[in-house]
């Protein structure tokens, strides 16, 4: 009895690691897609920050905004209507937030933040197609760290087939760090002029569960934010 019972149990087992969510570089889990990317360059003493999601847009579509400010988190930022905070993450020096928008027939192609207090600024946009748009984010989390390497925490997803995005920011003061991306991922975004670099990654997930944690493992001097965002896919 004792034998089948463990035969039972090590086919359990088995099952679950055979069901383990899978990440790769590639859509073949019908996620959503990445229909484009676009990056504004650093603007030193800015009171707004615009960024154009391109031609390509179609109503129905969401994208995602990355806005990067450095010089604490003191500085009120206001959102263009119809833009929903994803996060809002700091350091003492570097601060990463993150809104999402689904685009609808009328809406212009540039999207403005502004400042309350002239900061530095650069961001990037995203353009996302199948995606949930009425609620897109299934889940979240932030990783900061002043040293170190710049890692992203794993997190529990709740969908199946969800588009996994990472968003890497740090006002690394040397050298570009050039790091190597993970093998299952891919760069959607990659600012790596210092002395602020960033970048965004992309995954799919075969399935819901743990995603994997993320790490570039060239060495940071000053102080740098992670985040993994998971986004659902649409009915296609």
């Amino acid at each position: 009895m004792i034998r089948y019972a463990l035969i039972a149990a090590a086919a359990v087992f088995a099952v679950a690691c055979n069901s383990a969510p899978v990440q790769t570089s590639e859509n073949t889990v019908g996620g959503a897609d990445v229909v484009s990317s676009a990056k504004t360059p650093m603007t030193k003493g800015a009171t707004s920050l615009s960024l154009d999601w391109g031609a390509k847009a179609q109503a129905g579509q969401v994208a995602i905004a990355d806005v990067l400010s450095y010089g604490g988190s003191n500085t009120t930022i206001t959102a263009p209507a119809g833009w929903q905070m994803i996060r809002d993450d700091s350091t003492p020096t570097t601060r990463q937030s993150l809104y999402w928008h689904a685009i609808q027939a009328n809406d212009p192609r540039t999207a403005t933040w502004t400042f309350s207090e002239p900061v530095d600024v650069q961001g990037a946009i995203v353009l996302l197609d199948n995606v949930a748009a009425a609620a897109p984010v299934d889940m979240s989390n932030i990783k900061t760290g002043t040293g170190g390497t710049v890692d992203s925490d794993s997190m529990t997803t709740t969908a199946d087939g969800d588009l996994i995005l990472i968003f890497k920011a740090t006002d690394f003061g040397n050298a570009p760090m050039q790091p190597q991306l993970p093998g299952d991922m891919s760069a959607v975004v990659a600012q790596e002029k210092a002395p602020h670099q960033y970048w965004i990654l992309a995954s799919w997930q075969s399935q819901n569960g743990a995603t994997e944690g993320t790490e570039f493992s060239f060495p940071q001097l000053f102080n740098w934010t992670a985040a993994q965002v998971a986004i659902k896919h649409g009915s296609h």
